[in-house]
């Protein structure tokens, strides 16, 4: 007996106490491996997001139109009307020329608050901007933010709109322009919010 305990719930007391005292070490510390990634464009940080411009399809007769500005709650704002008029039915943004270092990364990621709208993430590689877009398709939703993720292997070869398969993989080593664009006859207003782009 010891104070008011028995030795057997003495000992139950203090194997207890080993228990909480030496599990946490145990535990592996910091962000889990799956949920790392690094921001490569910050809207949230004028030095950190680039130049970026619209092209519409009036590039081919079409009179969709768009515009993209920086809120000051720190995101991108991408927004407009997508008509099928005159052939039309695309709007995007795109960034310009630059070496974005991600060739030992596994694929892209990103923050963005939609309209419910499905949106086409592409890349392009060397300084070519009317060759071959790799595409991947993300649905958004219109009551939060979501971190989406895109992995380089999913990315499929366009030119044009149309799949072609004579060509190389997407290279995330040579990606040098980013780009979201809204089509598929999805006509009407979209708005999409963009607070950062990563890879992971």
């Amino acid at each position: 007996m010891i104070g008011n305990l028995t030795n057997n719930e003495y000992i139950h007391h203090f194997l207890v106490l080993i228990m909480f005292l030496f599990v946490p070490c145990a535990m592996p510390m910091g962000i889990n491996s799956s949920t790392k990634y690094k921001v490569i464009v910050n809207f949230g940080e004028p030095t950190n997001y680039g130049e970026w411009r619209v092209v519409n399809d009036d590039v081919m007769g079409g009179v969709s139109r768009s515009k993209v500005n920086f809120d000051p709650g720190g995101y991108l704002v991408f927004k407009g009307n997508v008509s099928l008029d005159y052939g039309g039915g695309f709007a995007s943004v795109r960034t310009s020329y630059e070496n974005w270092e991600i060739g030992k990364f596994n694929g892209l990621i990103i923050k963005v608050w939609g309209d419910g709208k499905t949106y086409q993430f592409r890349c392009r590689m060397g300084k070519n901007l009317d060759g071959v877009a790799y595409r991947h398709y993300f649905q958004t939703n219109n009551v939060n933010w979501q971190e989406i993720r895109l992995p380089f292997s999913k990315f499929v070869p366009t030119y044009r709109g149309r799949i072609i398969s004579d060509t190389t993989p997407l290279d995330p080593q040579a990606i040098r322009h980013l780009s979201l664009l809204i089509s598929d006859k999805q006509s009407g207003n979209f708005h999409l919010k963009i607070a950062w782009i990563g890879v992971y």
